[in-house]
């Protein structure tokens, strides 16, 4: 088959879970047989969409990937019509003026798709929340799937989005709890859809003994895999960090990840920045606990990383994806606030055998999430769009 992506941003150094996950699906159909050509950007920062990456055509391991520039976005603007919206519905004029003030807008890309579209079997998108969606799907509707990453924010509840849904030929969805949230809000109806999921390529176990010799890391400690942004929950994760400390936690705290916005921690905390693949193995094997403290996820691809690495996890009871991940995999302990985060840190802290039960039960859960599950579920949907 010859697949379609249109994602806001691709490449190894891109820092977002959504991103990681499309290169991912997109390698992974390519290992398949498929074709698979990706529609993205240049930039590699989700704020202001600068250029990064050169613009043309490349190869990604068999992935053809063109990049187009964009227009300036204008962040100012987008977060002021988002509060406008949260609190005064319904003005799809403004709704239209958020999409091309957070962008990315990259008419090249645009005026390329509407030539292309009709040469491909299917043509995904990824998320629901960009311009390169929001403006792009119109484009290839009638063989067009709509990958939404779609978490209980505000703009799912956009009439821009409520357009983009039923605009879709088919929808992929990464979690049951995903699924039930578009079609409580949007009504999927008939039209085909599939939990497609996702697995984790390969790798080799982490050597904790080389992450402690890159990094100055505590004794013993729990780990924040991810962009290292307020939007992701970390304030609030380093308060609740904090005020298990003062309780007299032993357990320091390790955030590792690209820095995105301003926030300070604590004295004690760890901050490692950007890390490779091989690094972050490392550190899940010189970790004691993964931290999940983000309400905002359609599937936590860090869960099924530190479960892969035997590793417990500690997430927010805030995300039904996460409650629901956890229930599913027996791989964690779940949180409601400081002090419920407070009490299963301590839990988790000690007592090992209570560790190795998760991590064990992670372990085997995600064992049989591998790629060629995954792309079946991908070629089932693809079959069944109307074209």
């Amino acid at each position: 088959m010859r697949i379609g992506v249109v994602v806001q941003r691709y490449g190894q150094e891109v820092a977002g879970g959504a991103e990681a996950l499309c290169r991912a699906t997109a390698r992974a159909l390519v290992r398949a047989g498929d074709e698979v050509v990706v529609f993205t950007t240049t930039a590699r920062d989700y704020l202001t969409w600068e250029p990064h990456y050169p613009a043309g055509r490349h190869d990604d391991h068999g992935v053809e990937v063109r990049r187009y520039p964009v227009e300036p976005p204008d962040p100012g603007t987008a977060a002021r019509l988002v509060r406008q919206l949260t609190l005064d519905p319904g003005h799809a004029d403004n709704e239209r003026a958020w999409a091309r003030a957070q962008g990315p807008v990259s008419p090249g890309m645009l005026a390329e798709l509407a030539v292309e579209a009709q040469h491909f079997d299917a043509v995904t998108f990824w998320t629901y929340l960009y311009a390169t969606s929001q403006l792009g799907l119109p484009l290839a509707a009638d063989r067009s799937v709509l990958v939404p990453l779609a978490h209980d924010e505000p703009m799912i509840r956009f009439s821009l989005t409520r357009g983009l849904v039923k605009m879709a030929a088919g929808l992929a969805f990464l979690t049951p709890e995903e699924a039930r949230l578009v079609d409580d809000l949007h009504d999927i109806g008939d039209r085909p859809q599939a939990i497609v999921g996702a697995a984790l390529d390969p790798s080799s176990v982490g050597d904790a003994a080389a992450a402690r010799r890159a990094f100055d890391l505590p004794t013993r400690f729990a780990l924040y895999l991810g962009r290292v942004d307020p939007a992701k929950g970390v304030g609030e994760l380093l308060a609740a960090h904090a005020a298990y400390r003062a309780g007299g936690g032993e357990l320091g705290l390790v955030l590792a990840g690209r820095e995105a916005g301003s926030i300070r921690s604590p004295a004690g905390v760890v901050r490692t920045g950007f890390v490779s693949d091989t690094e972050r193995l490392d550190l899940l094997a010189a970790a004691e606990v993964v931290v999940l403290p983000s309400r905002y996820e359609s599937l936590s691809l860090v869960a099924l990383e530190a479960w892969r690495a035997g590793r417990p996890t500690l997430a927010t009871a805030e995300s039904d994806v996460l409650v629901g991940q956890t229930a599913r995999s027996g791989g964690g302990l779940v949180y409601l606030g400081s002090d419920q985060f407070a009490t299963a840190l301590r839990r988790l802290e000690h007592d090992p055998d209570l560790r190795a039960r998760a991590g064990a039960a992670g372990a085997a859960w995600v064992a049989p999430l591998t790629w060629p599950t995954v792309v079946a579920r991908w070629h089932g949907l693809f079959e069944r769009l109307d074209k």
